[in-house]
């Protein structure tokens, strides 16, 4: 709306305004079409910090989005252990991330958000991608 009042001023107000006033002697205390201009400039400028915060908002919805599904549990993964009679068979990498292999066939693996228990290593390799 901006937009279409500055483009309105300039095209018809301003020049013609100007036109009467320098007909009778007299000088406008003001610059009519530099200030047509820069409410155009203003107009375009509202529109698009309208767009990128829509734009960021909508990010923003999207990785807190992530980030709560992952933070939760896993609904595979078997509690934390606590039993201590677990021998870790393995240690290595999967994709370049550290994991340690238990007795019982479970891992863990260190991700992104913090080390996670899965129940296979297929289960780690879909998690990781």
């Amino acid at each position: 709306m901006i937009v279409a009042l500055g483009w309105a001023m300039l095209l018809s107000g301003a020049p013609t305004l100007q036109f009467f006033v320098a007909a009778i002697g007299h000088k406008l205390p003001f610059d009519m079409p530099a200030i047509s201009q820069a409410t155009i400039l203003s107009g375009f400028g509202l529109a698009i910090l309208g767009a990128l915060q829509t734009g960021f908002g909508a990010l923003k919805q999207f990785f807190d989005a992530v980030v709560a599904r992952t933070a939760r549990p896993s609904e595979t993964a078997p509690a934390p252990r606590k039993n201590p009679d677990i021998k870790v068979v393995e240690r290595g990498r999967l994709k370049d991330r550290p994991y340690v292999l238990f007795g019982d066939g479970t891992i863990e693996v260190e991700t992104l958000l913090g080390l996670r228990r899965f129940t296979s290593f297929r289960d780690a390799r879909e998690f990781i991608g």
